[in-house]
């Protein structure tokens, strides 16, 4: 009995790990083709900057100085929101009004991208930021990220924007908890109309005051995102006749990509009170890798 007992056990065993090792990811149609989990063996570091000098390495990172980025922003980045402190990039948010080009800005906010006069930039590949939050008040307006845009200049906001990781606790309907998302969105005039489409994750709750993995896998037809180095969301290829109901396709992106960080504030929620001391986002790394079967 009891080797029959232990032997029902192991096959139990088996059953979960086999349940576990075929369990996919949600993905917006068909099957992700992409892994639940990273695997670094299948990659090859390809770009990477642990942020452990004591500026800003220049070579890949332009600094946002007096950057508005479209005139519906809020804030106004500035180099004083920037800034390397004990092997972190330590991006800011803060309320002090500033003036620029006869404008006043109430608040100002922190951004560099990877186009600096070397620059970085990729197509297809694993980009990751491990990253620390900072702690958001009941309908706080802070607005950190992690996102890529296309190198050729496609004009934003109607070209490709694929943001890895948005922190916002008044994006989640409910205006009470701190969520981190990823979000895919697309809009091009010229190939299917007038379209533009957003699509978001599943909203994710982890403790973002302490240090997570953000990352982002993307191949000629899927793009995936992880946190931690586990799946969260894939978003698929996609034929137009498949999607008339939402006015466009997916379309994965076939050309160079340049990464940011940025600290924003959004404007509906803007308080000063929220922002006695500076909210700051706290990056450890940078890394980008490139698949080794391409």
């Amino acid at each position: 009995m009891k080797n029959i007992k232990n032997c029902l056990t192991y096959i139990s065993i088996c059953a979960f790990l086999f349940a576990i090792a075929s369990a996919s990811h949600s993905s917006t149609g068909s099957p992700s083709q992409h892994p639940d989990v990273i695997n670094y063996d299948d990659f090859t570091l390809k770009f990477e900057d642990q942020f452990n000098q004591t500026e800003i390495n220049t070579q890949y990172w332009k600094v946002g100085d007096n950057l508005v980025r479209t005139s519906q922003q809020f804030q106004i980045y500035t180099k004083e929101n920037v800034k390397i402190e004990g092997d972190n990039l330590v991006l800011s948010a803060q309320y002090n009004s500033t003036i620029y080009d006869q404008k006043k800005y109430d608040y100002s906010g922190g951004y560099l991208e990877t186009r600096g006069s070397k620059g970085f930039k990729f197509q297809y590949g694993y980009a990751e930021a491990r990253i620390k939050l900072p702690k958001l008040q009941f309908q706080d307006s802070s607005f950190p990220a992690f996102w890529a845009l296309p190198a050729d200049n496609s004009r934003w906001p109607y070209s490709v924007e694929v943001d890895i990781m948005e922190y916002c606790n008044v994006c989640s309907g409910d205006d009470k908890n701190d969520y981190v998302y990823s979000a895919y969105i697309y809009g091009n005039r010229s190939q299917y109309g007038d379209c533009r489409i957003w699509y978001r994750s599943p909203m994710k709750q982890i403790s973002f005051t302490e240090y997570h993995l953000y990352g982002m896998l993307w191949t000629k037809n899927e793009v995936t995102f992880y946190v931690d180095g586990v799946a969260n969301y894939s978003f698929i290829i996609s034929d137009p006749s498949n999607n008339k109901s939402i006015g466009c396709p997916i379309v994965i992106p076939d050309r160079d990509f340049y990464l940011i960080l940025n600290f924003a504030v959004i404007e509906k929620y803007a308080k000063p009170e929220h922002y006695k001391e500076p909210k700051e986002m706290y990056v450890d790394y940078v890394k980008v890798y490139k698949l080794n079967n391409n």
